[in-house]
């Protein structure tokens, strides 16, 4: 637990300009929770280097060596760095993702539904329960869909790596001087976009709509919540087959499904993605056991 709870510590000071612009970091309540994972890290690090390879995803970068300089390796501190990205982006984003799903899911009985229903008739066509990439993504496409819109209306709440203007210019009358960061918001951009603006398109109560992405005339035309360009999420891949995987299991398994705390909803103040506070609280009865 101690471990977790350090991870949100962490991404809560990176999501905070107040922590991560401002001297004294190491300080925070975020800098102490980076030095305990990286200490953590660190001591695996030593073990690997007593014990040798584990078949882990960190020793597979400790003993990785270049392709045509064996002599070439990942220094410590570029295995600290990576492991950390791994902790951040490999794994928070989906599961806070899952978690904000649950929720909708929850709220909206007849999308859970439709989406028990779309995995019975997969069930039906593949009886041995195969399930693959290829599979989900041809035969589920409300699957799909209630991941988009889980992603349209709960993005990242940061913006990714900082640009800077190579030149001066004037964006919709507003003039960014040469020199000066400039960051995206995806929440913003789906936000503004005039497909969803005048219908408080992005609460998760009113708002949740997975059909709108199966009509051209209402599907959204801002979407970037695995950014854009050449800086596009390079765990997209991964990240979709998890979620949809799960989501596919986890509807396959469950006969009646619904929210323990009601429509309100206090979201956590701060997290790489947002979500509900104290998670989704659920009631699930099961098709194996009526309980």
């Amino acid at each position: 637990q101690t471990f977790y709870d350090a991870v949100d510590d962490w991404i809560g000071g990176i999501v905070d300009p107040r922590v991560t612009m401002l001297p004294g970091m190491e300080k925070t309540k975020a800098g102490k929770a980076l030095a305990y994972l990286v200490s953590k890290i660190e001591r695996k690090l030593d073990s690997l280097e007593d014990n040798g390879s584990d078949g882990s995803t960190m020793s597979g970068m400790y003993f990785a060596r270049d392709e045509e300089d064996p002599s070439k390796r990942l220094t410590r501190d570029e295995i600290i760095s990576n492991s950390l990205l791994l902790i951040l982006a490999g794994s928070e984003t989906a599961a806070s993702t899952l978690t904000v799903a649950s929720l909708a899911l929850g709220l909206h009985q007849d999308v859970f539904e439709k989406l028990r229903d779309e995995q019975s008739l997969m069930l039906e066509r593949h009886p041995n329960g195969e399930m693959t990439r290829s599979m989900l993504e041809r035969e589920c496409p409300w699957l799909d869909v209630v991941i988009k819109e889980t992603m349209r209306i709960k993005p990242l709440a940061a913006g990714g790596a900082i640009r800077f203007a190579q030149e001066t210019l004037v964006v919709e009358g507003k003039q960014i001087p040469k020199g000066y960061g400039v960051v995206f918001n995806p929440y913003l951009t789906h936000a503004r976009d005039p497909a969803v603006r005048e219908e408080n398109g992005m609460d998760i109560v009113e708002a949740f709509k997975p059909e709108r992405w199966l009509n051209d005339e209402t599907k959204p035309t801002e979407y970037m919540p695995w950014g854009i360009g050449p800086r596009f999420c390079l765990g997209y891949n991964l990240a979709q087959a998890e979620m949809k995987v799960f989501l596919a299991l986890f509807v396959r398994k469950v006969a009646a499904y619904e929210m323990v705390a009601g429509e309100s909803v206090e979201w956590k103040r701060l997290s790489i993605i947002p979500k509900p506070k104290d998670g989704s609280l659920i009631r699930v009865t099961s098709f194996s056991d009526g309980s």
